[in-house]
């Protein structure tokens, strides 16, 4: 009986501890810096999709065109880009979360990973080259690689089993999309699939 109630009040003891030593300001603040956010921005972008043309199944033509808004909010450790619908915030396009220390990309849980550093630079676009990504492990029906960097965020997505290749672009980009990135390639990898 004396060993459970010395168990019991060493257990309570402990417990009482464990949450005064929890509840401590340093602690608060720790976790409270961990949250801060350095930079946030917003900045308009055009979202193309293109499409296998249903006539010629070798072409790819203009099946929608959006308007909308990429905000960029950068932490200490991350940097994360979500598309909203300009007319309709709560429509959301997406969401890439760049983790600094590893130079990975996760989106929708997948990590995905540089396969080829500066393959695409266009100064109208940005003035930091575009590193080709991959998904770690992708799944069969997985979209295939893309384009990115930290300033910019994600410039193109070809989804595979939807048949369209996304492309998402300054409001103001004067150049013809459909020769200057689509007709390209600009983001095939030296060993395709």
């Amino acid at each position: 009986m004396i060993l459970v109630t010395i168990g019991v009040v060493g257990f309570v003891g402990l417990t009482v501890f464990g949450i005064s030593i929890m509840g401590t300001k340093t602690d608060a603040e720790y976790f409270e810096k961990q949250k801060t956010i350095t930079a946030e921005s917003n900045q308009k972008r055009t979202l193309y999709s293109y499409g296998l043309d249903t006539l010629n199944w070798e072409d790819y033509v203009l099946k929608r065109k959006v308007n909308m808004i990429l905000r960029k909010t950068e932490r200490d450790s991350t940097i994360t880009f979500r598309l909203f619908d300009i007319k309709d915030t709560l429509d959301n396009y997406g969401f890439t979360q760049y983790v600094k220390h590893d130079k990975s990309i996760y989106i929708v849980g997948e990590k995905h990973k540089i396969i080829k550093q500066n393959k695409y630079l266009n100064t109208e676009i940005s003035n930091i080259a575009f590193d080709l990504y991959d998904a770690v492990e992708p799944p069969t029906d997985w979209n295939g690689s893309f384009l990115f960097n930290k300033e910019y965020g994600v410039l193109n997505i070809e989804a595979w089993s939807a048949g369209r290749k996304i492309f998402i672009l300054p409001t103001n980009y004067k150049s013809d999309v459909k020769s200057e990135l689509l007709d390209k390639k600009i983001n095939t990898k030296e060993n395709e699939r």
